[in-house]
């Protein structure tokens, strides 16, 4: 059986990978498709599948406008795929995931399994509700994202595996994801704390290097679990990496709500992410609340929650079967 994995950028990556790491193990054949520009992402997939590439519909916060041209080349590249033989396609929630998808059902009818995004209780991402309109089955994190989708199925908290026995290397990781956080850097920085580790995403790590020179800086990383694993406490937005670093590793964790993020989730939906994964959630970003929320993250116990990969990964085996004994 061979299916189609949509990688995507940052979370959706993530989504993705824990996907894939589960379909793999029972014994799927894998193509992966990664947005150009995000070539970094190929080691993640390294002997999951065969990676291809695919030119990104809308870049992050872009405006619609911008990217009208690449929406129309992504459809065409989108066609090459009809050539191949796919069981089913597996998208994150995504623009990314719109041309391929789109098309494979339109013309060759390959069942569709979209995510929903784990941070989302009160209002239903576009991209996923546009495959759902296109035929897409629904996968859903939390019992209360039902009431956005009523077909929907509920297979738990997708993250990402462990891919190291996790460890106490006395360090604070910060990660904002692909485009980081000028307004938490700042803040970090400002605190005295001997061994942090910050990825930057987009946002140039020189200006911090030169404030904070024993510190690790880095723009992006093949390998980010390795600094996950060894952290004491993750700083971090609401998505994958939050829900990895509690679930697959066991690590304290802060999540932080900034402007960018207001414009993306209603801060409640945010607060309660929060609260299911046991973090503690801060809005209003000071050295001094980042410090204490850090402190309050240490007390709190892992919290026990179903692992949604390995749920997905065999809700879409069990359908693949049932279609080929038809």
């Amino acid at each position: 059986m061979r299916g189609l994995i949509i990688a995507g950028y940052g979370g959706h990556a993530g989504y993705s990978f824990a996907i894939a790491y589960e379909l793999a193990k029972l014994g799927f054949k894998l193509d992966i498709l990664l947005p150009r520009g995000y070539e970094y992402l190929a080691k993640k997939f390294e002997g999951l599948g065969s990676v291809y590439y695919m030119v990104l519909p809308r870049k992050p916060l872009e405006p619609l406008y911008y990217g009208l041209h690449r929406w129309f080349k992504a459809f065409i590249e989108s066609t090459k795929f009809t050539k191949r033989d796919y069981d089913f396609i597996f998208a994150p929630g995504s623009n990314f995931s719109i041309p391929v998808s789109t098309i494979l059902k339109l013309l060759k009818g390959v069942p569709i399994y979209v995510l929903e995004d784990i941070n989302r209780f009160s209002k239903p991402a576009k991209a996923v509700k546009i495959l759902e309109k296109v035929g897409a089955k629904v996968l859903l994190h939390w019992n209360e994202q039902r009431k956005m989708y009523k077909k929907g199925v509920v297979v738990g908290v997708v993250y990402e595996p462990p891919l190291y026995k996790p460890r106490e290397d006395g360090y604070v990781l910060v990660t904002l994801g692909t485009l980081g956080s000028r307004e938490v850097f700042d803040a970090v920085t400002k605190l005295s704390y001997e061994r942090v580790v910050i990825q930057t995403g987009d946002i140039d790590p020189e200006v911090y290097k030169s404030e904070k020179p024993n510190w690790v800086f880095f723009k992006y990383t093949e390998d980010f679990h390795k600094w996950l694993a060894g952290a004491s406490v993750v700083i971090t937005h609401p998505g994958t990496t939050a829900a990895t670093a509690r679930l697959a590793y066991g690590k304290p964790v802060v999540i932080v709500y900034t402007k960018r993020h207001s414009t993306l989730y209603p801060l409640s939906d945010v607060a309660r992410l929060a609260e299911k994964l046991n973090a503690v959630f801060i809005c209003e970003i000071t050295p001094k609340k980042l410090a204490d929320a850090v402190e309050m993250a240490i007390k709190l116990e892992k919290p026990t929650l179903e692992n949604g990969a390995f749920k997905a990964s065999r809700l879409i085996l069990k359908e693949c079967l049932k279609t080929q004994a038809r």
